[in-house]
């Protein structure tokens, strides 16, 4: 008889032994199953239980070669390419793991323009490991022949080409390598031979079909291009592709009868090319035939209309070829009512109301990008924009540490290197830049402007020699390229070989009427020759010559405040707003010039001017701000600083003003302090920021802190009146009354602005100080 202590063990036991085979399954169970998934086209299922088979046995070698199959099916190259490396490794012995593995490196290979070694040897291993196996290995011949022609060892590959067809006949691979390389070493007639030989057996491979077409019309032999091109399109007449390549090609020769004959087959016989309308419309917008293409884009989205998001995207990128944001705009917003979640038209209009310039646009095309961005944080492309966007907001921390996760979310990828090494470069960060423009140039050497960005860079590292090597190398490459000539003279000037550096900007603005920049540099060379005069008569000739010339007005009366010929200024000035009554900017730069004639109303007035004119602009604010603050009105001041502020939050002038404000204003220096904290991380090299930090430090008692900021500044700006008059305050705070005596003398024996004499003078005479 079972007790009552044991009558329950069997089936407790069962249920325990059924849960344990529901839960727990092995390695081989995951990668049938994955493999069930992949057949079926669900390969991010696939990859799931791929990595569930790697997860209870590293060392499985099937799971990763499956897994890297599956990756690879989705669009993530690196990681398969690791995954195969992996396989490789546990199965050496397995030829189609060995082939595929060198297939993808063999890709790689070719993308990197630097053609690495390491992954050159790789291939030459693979290859070599699978000829061991079988000498007449039809994939090792095959692989081993493209390595021959990529190192353009043309006889040498010709021999394994040959070979690896004598193993399997006409295989396309083997057959497209083989005549590249026939081309590539002079053997035309042999090559089309055997690229017509390989298009009998295999119609529709079309990449025989473009080399043949390639080098009948590098060559002119028009004719037999034209042969080929319809020879494709006899051969695959259901091929829209083929016809558009027809079509490209009279489009070229400028026969447009033929043109629209290729094209009317497709848009004339709907059921067979459904997409006719679409393609056709993206082959005239390749054209930059927009009013054709816009037709095609709107007959298919009333013939589709379950479509119509898609024509809308193409409508909209005509508009936006063309320069013209209204219309697309419209379309953008049209999609968005189809598809409210569409995220590429999302992205669309965040970069159209960011390239518009409006603070408010700005502020919601990034709020867009951020949405986005956090949707899909692996997107490389969104981050770069998101940074772009933050750049245009003047939001430069954002905006750099956008570009620096889109370096780290895709290898390679240019755009969000040359933005960081443009943006360390227009902050004078040469060092900075200095080494992203090497980090851009191992990944793609042939990038000129990155080369002269570099030689930029080396000037100011005050590494002359080798900017001029880089100068002399992009002069050899692209002889009279303007910029490289631009930048050598610079480099003349930077050696003060002031006679060739005017000479080669003389010649500049002589060959470019007008050209702002090399018109600079002569002033430039003049100013440092000690020739202001001339400067000014060579800037005034050359508005003669060319009245209409917006930018050379600007550089001469820019280089007239520089000389306090301000009434000179203004009329420049006045000039360039006739011209463009409603730049903001020039209101500004008026302003300004009256700031420093000490016209004081007439300066404000001009910066309301400017205000007016862009009511969001925070350089309108900031410049309205500091005049306010300077006629004693501090408290409007500090509420245009706030305002500005919100707008760009990372503005280290803005971050300083505005600290400074809030304790003049019997603000608080706990909210003042880590404005003026993040103004000097932004830039350290800045003393004014240091200065309004130690005010801050002065002002919420911390002494010591004040201390050691003046003490630092004043040693090393000792012709710093405003300096000094701070460091005596600190001082006096701190009991020294001598030191702060000999700060405050220090404060007046240069020409200090009127409110540090004053506090000086007061401090001196005892209601400051407490007398000596």
């Amino acid at each position: 008889m079972i007790t009552g202590a044991t009558r329950y063990w069997w089936p407790a036991a069962l249920a325990l032994i059924l849960t344990a085979g529901a839960c727990s399954h092995g390695p081989q169970f995951y990668v049938d199953r994955g493999k069930g998934f992949a057949a079926g086209g669900k390969y991010e299922e696939a990859a799931i239980n791929y990595r569930k088979a790697l997860a209870s046995d590293v060392d499985n070698g099937e799971a990763c070669y499956q897994l890297s199959l599956a990756l690879l099916h989705l669009g993530q190259t690196q990681d398969a390419y690791q995954q195969l490396s992996r396989a490789a490794e546990l199965l050496p012995n397995r030829d189609d793991i060995a082939i595929t593995f060198a297939d993808l490196t063999f890709a790689g290979y070719l993308a990197d323009k630097r053609r690495p070694q390491v992954l050159h040897d790789r291939l030459a291993s693979l290859s070599a490991q699978l000829l061991v196996r079988n000498q007449r290995s039809y994939d090792g011949l095959r692989l081993k022949a493209n390595l021959a022609a990529t190192d353009k060892k043309y006889k040498e590959a010709e021999d394994l080409y040959r070979a690896a067809n004598e193993v399997k006949a006409l295989q396309s691979p083997v057959i497209l390598g083989w005549t590249e390389v026939l081309l590539a070493d002079g053997q035309p007639k042999d090559a089309e031979e055997l690229a017509y030989r390989l298009i009998a057996k295999e119609k529709t491979f079309g990449p025989i079909y473009d080399l043949l077409f390639s080098y009948y019309a590098r060559s002119g032999r028009r004719p037999d291009a034209e042969k080929i091109a319809r020879l494709r399109v006899a051969n695959n007449p259901s091929d829209a592709g083929s016809y558009l390549r027809l079509a490209a090609f009279y489009a070229d020769a400028g026969n447009e009868g033929e043109m629209q004959s290729a094209l009317q087959h497709l848009t004339g016989n709907s059921a067979a090319f459904p997409q006719a309308h679409l393609q056709v419309g993206e082959f005239y917008a390749k054209l930059r035939r927009w009013d054709p293409a816009l037709a095609q884009f709107d007959e298919g989205s009333r013939t589709h209309p379950g479509d119509r998001a898609e024509y809308l995207k193409r409508i909209a990128n005509v508009w936006l070829a063309q320069g013209k944001p209204g219309p697309a705009r419209k379309a953008i917003d049209e999609i968005l009512t189809i598809k409210p979640a569409d995220e590429a038209a999302q992205m669309v209009k965040a970069e159209l109301l960011v390239s518009g310039g409006q603070p408010d646009g700005v502020a919601k095309g990034v709020t867009l990008l951020e949405t986005l961005t956090a949707k899909n944080p692996g997107d490389a492309n969104l981050h770069f924009n998101l940074g772009r966007a933050l750049l245009t907001k003047g939001d430069r921390e954002g905006a750099r540490l956008q570009f620096i996760d889109a370096t780290r979310r895709r290898a390679g990828f240019l755009p969000p290197r040359i933005a960081l090494a443009e943006m360390e470069q227009a902050r004078g960060d040469y060092k900075a830049a200095f080494q992203y423009a090497d980090e851009i140039l191992a990944i793609d050497p042939g990038l000129p402007q990155i080369r002269l960005l570099r030689a930029v860079c080396l000037m100011h590292l005050d590494r002359n020699a080798d900017a001029r090597t880089e100068l002399r190398n992009l002069a050899q490459a692209a002889p009279g390229n303007r910029e490289v000539l631009l930048q050598t003279a610079a480099l003349d000037l930077n050696e003060k070989k002031l006679g060739e550096a005017e000479k080669g900007f003389r010649r500049l603005a002589a060959e470019n009427p007008g050209d702002a920049q090399a018109i600079s540099g002569v002033v430039a060379t003049l100013m440092a020759s000690k020739q202001s005069d001339q400067a000014i008569s060579f800037l005034q000739a050359e508005v003669q010559k060319k009245p209409d010339a917006l930018p050379v007005r600007l550089v001469l009366a820019e280089t007239a405040v520089r000389m306090g010929r301000y009434d000179l200024a203004i009329e420049q000035y006045q000039r360039i707003l006739a011209a463009a009554p409603a730049s903001g900017q020039m209101m500004l730069a008026m302003g300004n010039v009256y700031l420093l004639k000490k016209d004081y109303p007439a300066a404000i007035a001009w910066v309301q001017k400017a205000r007016a004119a862009a009511p969001q602009d925070p350089n309108a604010m900031a410049q309205l701000a500091t005049l306010l603050a300077g006629s004693g009105r501090n408290r409007e001041s500090l509420d245009l600083f706030r305002q500005a502020l919100k707008l760009r939050p990372d503005d280290a002038a803005l971050l300083s003003n505005t600290a400074y404000l809030i304790v003049e204003t019997s603000g608080s220096a706990d909210e003042a302090l880590p404005l003026a904290q993040k103004a000097v991380r932004l830039d350290a090299n800045e003393p004014h920021y240091a200065d309004t930090l130690g005010w801050v430090y002065l002002r919420k008692g911390q002494n010591d802190s004040a201390l050691q900021m003046f003490g630092g500044l004043t040693e090393k700006y000792p012709e710093n009146e405003t300096f000094h008059y701070h460091f005596g305050m600190a001082l006096l705070q701190h009991g020294d009354r001598a030191g702060a005596n000999r700060e405050f003398r220090a404060a007046l024996a240069g020409k200090p602005a009127e409110d540090v004499r004053r506090g000086a003078e007061a401090a001196l005479s005892g209601h400051g100080a407490g007398g000596f």
